[in-house]
């Protein structure tokens, strides 16, 4: 029975408004009051021109009317985000009028809208009408906001004046929710890969340099002449006098070459980070000609200058090692290079990095990855790899040349390469998932990149790789043909009739070097699938997706967690439509590597795309790990994207490093949540549940995500089944859904694990948080 008590609240204390009890309306617009509809919590469009939008009072109404006017076809958007209960039924009411409203499309005007709810009156007004009420109704289902929408441009471009008054929020029928599941662990589910925890780095940003990678100096190798306003490097001498050399005979860059007449050159380097009591190790490559009497490096801080002092040959190519040792840290030291004496110094390139370094790899970023213990990466990129040729990345590596890398507008130094890449993945001994160039790339270049990697030396890849110092084949089985070819942001996207062709001729030319190898082809919903499957089934082993969340919704913790499960759900009903469409795959068992997944909408603190995350992105990472275990059968691979930094499980400074939330839930999962779903049943709402035994069967593993602000009691029927009564809790929760981890506090979000006893087959499930439930199997 709905009741009869309405309560009605100006329009200034409705910022983010609440809809508490059963039966509650709530006016978002109210009498007039002296505020602006945006002081109130209303927003527009952030791209719209704001003088298009107002509020004001009629002498008929006593309402505040919110107004939006166009003299050419556009959209404007007023809105606002309203808090509700979920797995509840809601009626919204409003007036709208128009004047001289027109559109190009027959069903385009103005009108209201409830953001993602299917709503029964959905009416488009055009022309010129009088105040007329709208009522629209819609079930919340799992989420707890929505976004309340007045248009003049719904369904297209519009133009005219539309307004809108007596907008109101009102709880029809709710749900008192008691969760409870019943649990079978004899219904067993296809067992989850274990590539599910894969991780992606991508050559941008500060994933690899200035992240992963140890190297402190930036344009290491000159790209830039220095003194220029766009490098790094400072320097007193007037640049027009840096000769740039293109026939150096030790890099296909130009290098700079400095003249001396019995004087010096200084160059140096600002803004580097240093840690106390270390060593830091590196060497600069140079060739000096006449009478060079000195060459000094000094690292330089507030408290210390360090002074080396070097030897060399002269008029020829020499790479000169030197080393430091710290006594206090410093936020801003300086490196410098000095040369004195009379004739020419041609640089070639100078490294910095801490002497702790793994294989040229940050030490403390080695040790957080193999905390998350991911058994495969993915690499190069990404969009990056649409323009990248895998032969930059070879040879000496301060002979290597540093490129424009046009996908993110940055710099390539490729002091990354394929050796290097794979020497990572025998650090942290897992495997390697390679994509290839399908962009600006050919077949030949795939192919020979396959054969690089895989062909033994008495091939002229194999040869040549083992010239390289690599004599054994280093038998790479994943290889991603291409990334996101359906987008025009790709270098080299081209429309999907072609690309079909594309693909099969570059995946028919990897598979004649090796017919050992699996191959992943690019997909996407729609259309492109459709073509992909129609034309490429037999040419690939799987299909890739990629998504992305934002925050682009009303707000609330459940809307946004269950974006996660939500997409990967969809993703693979996609892929289950398809294979009952299509007859060319009906007899295949084509998987989904879902070589791309995460949210991207924080603030960038960490560089380009360095988004900070928050308690609430790591319940719905730990959310997603639940709907793979749902959807075991269809998802062969899934890699966090990215690793470091660049919207990363990781992020770090130049001296430190650190677990995101979502770091956090993935090592806990990876390590804690088991391998084998089993069937659940009942009604887990507002909880995301899912069951696993572990791989060997000794324990029942529940996942439960509790993405609300309250405690709730979980109860659990395990069929008679004889299941411990106590076990052990791994439980990733904070403060409050907003906090974060930063390198001032790094546990914000944090672990507790403890032992539980069920009281009577129940749970008490912490609020805001992600636990794993372990019991063990009598």
């Amino acid at each position: 029975m709905k009741k009869r008590i309405y309560f009605f609240l100006s329009l200034i204390i409705l910022i983010g408004c609440n809809v508490k009890d059963k039966g509650d309306k709530v006016k978002l617009l109210s009498p007039q009051v002296d505020v602006s509809f945006k002081e109130a919590g209303w927003e527009t469009e952030y791209w719209s021109n704001q003088e298009n939008y107002s509020d004001t009072t009629f002498s008929d109404s006593e309402s505040q009317v919110l107004a939006i006017y166009h003299d050419t076809l556009q959209v404007g958007r007023i809105f606002k985000k309203v808090e509700v209960k979920p797995y509840s039924h809601y009626k919204v009411t409003g007036f709208i009028k128009t004047e001289n409203v027109s559109a190009d499309k027959s069903d385009a005007g103005a009108g209201f809208d409830l953001d993602n709810f299917k709503i029964k009156n959905d009416t488009v007004f055009t022309g010129k009408t009088d105040w007329t009420p709208v009522t629209m109704e819609f079930d919340s289902e799992g989420d707890d906001s929505f976004i309340i929408s007045c248009f003049l441009g719904k369904n297209g471009p519009a133009k005219g004046k539309a307004f809108f008054k007596d907008i109101q929020v009102e709880e029809i029928s709710s749900t008192v929710l008691k969760p409870a599941v019943a649990i079978d662990i004899t219904k067993e589910k296809e067992p989850m890969s274990p590539y599910i925890y894969g991780q992606f780095i991508e050559h941008m940003g500060k994933s690899i340099y200035g992240g992963l990678w140890a190297e402190m100096l930036t344009d290491r190798k000159f790209y830039h002449k220095p003194g220029t306003s766009v490098s790094p490097w400072k320097t007193e001498l007037d640049t027009n006098q840096i000769v740039l050399n293109t026939s150096n005979g030790f890099s296909e860059m130009p290098l700079p070459v400095f003249s001396l007449k019995n004087g010096k050159i200084l160059l140096k380097q600002d803004s580097i980070a240093l840690l106390k009591d270390k060593s830091y190790t590196g060497r600069l490559v140079f060739k000096a000609k006449g009478t060079i009497e000195e060459i000094k490096l000094s690292l330089i801080s507030e408290n210390i200058q360090k002074e080396k002092q070097l030897e060399f040959s002269k008029n020829e190519f020499v790479s000169i090692p030197f080393e430091f040792a710290t006594v206090n840290a410093s936020e801003q030291a300086s490196f410098q290079i000095e040369f004195t004496g009379s004739g020419s110094v041609t640089l070639a390139a100078v490294s910095l990095m801490p002497s702790d370094n793994i294989e040229g790899f940050r030490s403390d970023v080695i040790a957080l990855l193999k905390e998350l213990d991911a058994p495969i990466y993915r690499w190069p990129g990404g969009n990056f790899v649409s323009g990248y040729d895998w032969k930059d990345g070879l040879g000496n590596p301060d002979a290597r040349p540093t490129r424009y890398e046009r996908a993110w507008d940055g710099l390539e130094y490729n002091d990354v390469g394929i050796h290097e890449f794979m020497k990572l993945c025998e650090i942290l001994d897992v495997e390697a998932n390679i994509a290839v160039n399908t962009g600006l790339g050919d077949a030949e270049l795939a192919a020979n990149e396959v054969a690089y990697f895989n062909s033994d030396t008495s091939t002229k890849m194999g040869e040549w790789r083992a010239e390289n110092g690599h004599a054994e084949p280093y038998n790479v089985k994943l290889w991603a043909v291409g990334n996101e070819m359906f987008g025009d942001w790709q270098l080299g996207h081209m429309p999907i009739e072609d690309y079909v062709k594309k693909h099969n001729k570059v995946a028919e030319a990897m598979w004649a070097v090796d017919p050992d190898i699996d191959l992943i082809a690019v997909g996407f919903p729609g259309e492109w699938n459709d073509m992909m499957y129609s034309n490429c089934a037999e040419n690939m082993t799987y299909i890739s997706e990629h998504f992305y969340r934002q925050d682009w919704h009303a707000g609330g913790l459940l809307t946004h967690v269950k974006q996660m499960p939500d997409a990967i759900r969809d993703i693979a009903e996609e892929h289950k439509r398809a294979r009952r469409e299509i007859p060319e795959i009906a007899d295949q068992n084509i998987r989904i590597a879902l070589d791309e997944w995460n949210y991207w909408y924080g603030p960038h603190e960490f560089g380009l795309l360095g988004t900070r995350y928050f308690l609430r992105d790591a319940l719905g990472i730990a959310a997603g790990l639940n709907e793979f275990s749902r959807q075991s059968d269809m998802y062969y691979m899934a890699n966090y994207a990215q690793t470091v930094n660049v919207i990363g499980a990781i992020k770090t400074t130049q001296t430190d490093s650190w677990l995101e939330g979502t770091g956090l839930v993935l090592k806990i999962y990876r390590k804690e949540f088991g391998a084998r779903p089993i069937a659940i049943t009942g009604t887990p709402e507002p909880l995301d549940i899912a069951a696993t035994l572990t791989e060997d069967g000794e324990y029942l593993t529940l996942s439960v995500v509790n993405a609300t602000h309250k405690e709730y009691e979980l109860n659990l029927d395990f069929l008679e089944q004889k299941i411990a009564q106590q076990g052990q809790a791994f439980i990733i929760t904070g403060e409050n859904d907003m906090v974060y981890n930063d390198v001032e506090n790094k546990e914000r979000i944090y672990l507790l694990e403890d032992a539980f006893t069920l009281q009577d087959n129940a749970l008490r499930v912490r609020k805001e948080s992600a636990g794993i439930y372990k019991f063990k199997l009598n």
